[in-house]
């Protein structure tokens, strides 16, 4: 496991260096943006729905600029396409942005505005024998990916309970990086025995699996909104016209729920192949806590537990990560 985690970073900084060698072209109109299929991604969702339906709500913001929307389905995966400059900016789980944050030293990802705190939880099946964090011993859990904001939350976990969990596999218990979709079966057929995961996923295992919420975390950042200093340095009036946009699309979902949730559901169809009950969306809706502020306490707590499960070393101050257009980025 460390192993994969040494080339995860390798290959995360590489990217980094060949991305930083590739020319930016400042005049492209061509916005690029990133989501997962997770409810915890609805502005990301809805704005993408609302273009497939020709109702662009970015584009009302950003008249002359086209954008183009990619999926991905953990946040080191997202980071590694901000490095690659193949996306412009990303909805994105918090450790995987500030892990690219410490592999580029700082210079190559900023964070423009928070979006949804809690939705994710550790799950197990209702009959499950265990009980307390020290019934996992000998035990598997499977998160997301590794790295991400989940396997972070869920190590760190493990850790102030006393179990010990290293990225070699060993120690008290192991964590089993799995993507979601792959988790209901791993949980039904009892190879994990339980999931550290986000929502639609956990409203999807407590339905089709019979799970329980055993650990949630509602206040934890989930999902923040990040971009690729190149691209901010290049086009900051766009930039802060998609702040606007995002900060105001907020506002229209805490508004609209339901027309939002139809929206989320469609997407998430569409972009898994796979039918996504609306049972389950509106379950997953009400463990979410849509915001726009970043949250730089809990940033810095995701640093410590990074470091604390050797995820990464040295990380620039945080404050550093927030975007400020007319003061930092035009001294980098």
């Amino acid at each position: 496991m460390k192993q994969a985690l040494a080339c995860l970073l390798i290959f995360c900084a590489l990217t980094f260096l060949l991305g930083s060698c590739q020319r930016e072209d400042p005049n492209s109109r061509v916005i690029r943006i990133g989501c997962f299929p997770n409810v915890t991604h609805v502005q990301g969702l809805v704005a993408r729905n609302m273009a497939r339906h020709g109702e662009g709500w970015f584009e009302r913001y950003l008249p002359g600029y086209s954008f183009e929307w990619y999926t991905y389905s953990a946040g080191p995966t997202a980071m590694e396409a901000i490095f690659g400059r193949t996306v412009d900016l990303t909805y994105v789980g918090p450790s995987p942005a500030i892990n690219a944050y410490s592999v580029s030293a700082g210079r190559d990802v900023r964070l423009l505005a928070g979006a949804v705190n809690g939705g994710a939880a550790l799950v197990i099946p209702s009959d499950s024998s265990i009980k307390k964090p020290a019934d996992f011993r000998g035990k598997s859990i499977a998160t997301p990916q590794l790295g991400n904001t989940q396997d972070v939350s869920c190590r760190a976990w493990l850790r102030r309970n006393g179990l010990s969990c290293t990225l070699e596999g060993g120690g008290d218990c192991r964590v089993a990086p799995t993507p979601n979709s792959m988790q209901l079966q791993l949980l039904q057929q009892g190879d994990v025995a339980a999931c550290w995961t986000v929502e639609p996923w956990v409203s999807r295992l407590e339905e089709m699996a019979d799970a329980r919420i055993m650990v949630e975390e509602p206040d934890v950042v989930t999902t923040v909104l990040v971009g690729r200093v190149a691209w901010l340095k290049n086009h900051p009036d766009a930039a802060a016209a998609l702040i606007r946009a995002h900060r105001d699309l907020t506002q229209w979902i805490i508004e609209h729920p339901e027309e939002a949730q139809q929206r989320v559901q469609e997407e998430i169809t569409l972009l898994t192949q796979s039918e996504m009950p609306m049972s389950i969306v509106q379950k997953a809706w009400k463990r979410l806590k849509l915001t726009n502020d970043i949250d730089v306490p809990g940033l810095e707590q995701f640093v410590s537990d990074a470091q604390a499960a050797d995820l990464i070393s040295r990380v620039p101050p945080i404050e550093g990560m927030l975007y400020q257009p007319e003061t930092q980025e035009a001294s980098k």
